[in-house]
């Protein structure tokens, strides 16, 4: 069975397994006897509820393989099939040029701006997004701030030139303590952890030694626990940022990133678990992997979180969600001072 025309859709870890069949659908007896990991297609409703939910890399965990193997043997049977190979996610593609693309990321930028459906919004961002794995969405997100205008980009990097709320909102001036010099400090502590933490896996190599696991493991252990940190950033996002945001009707974050955040925390947990049983080949690449995924919903918070806060949050917002803040507290840098100030 062949189809006339091949699915155009970018297979990689973060395709599920029911957009693979969506594009493929004579894939589902290839799958169904691959082993274990995709025993679930065979069970009642299995073709809908734990495809939908279930990645290709989510099985190449439950087989202790890299989804690089699952993703080689797929792109094979495809081949098999269709008589052409698909796209498969091997590496980055040069993605800054794609002009369309990038258009539609502008025009949902702008969007927000003005004000428009968040829902919707979100979901053009999935469908100009979806079928990118993390390194290409932090391509374009590089991509998008080069082709802004140097007062735009300005004001995302600098919210005190940004904050100008009639209501009564924090003026031009971000002291030390309030919510956004807050988080965006955080960020930049983040951002050095995974630094760091990518070049010891770049030391460690994909195919690490014994040797080589020995040598980094003290390092890359270190790094993994501070990255831990994340997890009463994702806490502090729902305990406070998400029900004030909910107060004014924008309810959207939550749904977008929440489902990003338990996927981060659950590689993190797994990246914890295979240091503890020196499983070096799964830490080399799910530490690659969830640095992808931290980095990614840091430039979520930066393009969609922090410009609807600034748009919504009165004076009395920002100190009731430093208020919530208070009740899950800090990891990744000190407590910071007091908001308002004394």
């Amino acid at each position: 069975m062949a189809h006339d025309r091949p699915a155009d859709i970018l297979i990689g870890p973060r395709t599920t397994v029911f957009t693979l069949l969506e594009a493929y659908p004579a894939l589902e007896s290839y799958l169904a006897g691959h082993g274990r990991g995709f025993q679930a297609l065979t069970r009642p409703g299995g073709r809908v509820s734990w495809a939908r939910v279930t990645t290709l890399n989510d099985v190449a965990l439950d087989l202790n393989e890299t989804w690089r193997e699952i993703v080689e043997g797929i792109a094979a049977e495809i081949t098999r099939l269709t008589g052409r190979a698909p796209r498969v996610a091997d590496a980055p593609r040069v993605i800054a040029d794609d002009d369309a693309r990038l258009t539609e990321l502008r025009r949902i930028g702008d969007g927000l701006e003005e004000g428009a459906p968040l829902p919707e919004m979100a979901a053009r961002w999935r469908a100009a997004t979806g079928d990118l794995d993390p390194l290409e969405i932090a391509a374009f997100d590089r991509a998008l701030a080069a082709t802004q205008s140097a007062a735009r980009r300005d004001a995302g990097r600098r919210v005190e030139e940004a904050l100008h709320h009639p209501n009564g909102g924090v003026g031009t001036a971000l002291p030390a303590g309030h919510p956004l010099e807050t988080l965006r400090c955080e960020a930049g502590s983040i951002e050095e952890v995974c630094g760091g933490l990518r070049t010891e896996l770049e030391r460690l190599g994909g195919s690490p030694t014994r040797g080589t696991w020995r040598r980094e493991r003290s390092a890359v252990s270190r790094l993994v626990e501070r990255l831990s940190g994340v997890e009463s950033r994702f806490r502090r996002h729902q305990q406070a940022w998400f029900p004030a945001l909910a107060v004014h009707g924008v309810d959207g974050p939550q749904g977008f990133l929440a489902e990003r955040q338990a996927e981060a925390l659950e590689t993190l947990r797994r990246l914890r678990l295979a240091i503890a049983r020196d499983d070096a080949p799964f830490v080399a690449e799910n530490g690659a992997r969830l640095i992808e995924q931290i980095e990614d919903l840091l430039a979520q918070d930066e393009h969609l979180l922090v410009p609807l806060a600034e748009r919504h949050f009165s004076a009395g917002d920002w100190a009731a969600v430093r208020d919530l803040e208070e009740g899950v507290g800090w990891s990744l840098i000190p407590a910071p001072p007091p908001w308002p100030p004394g």
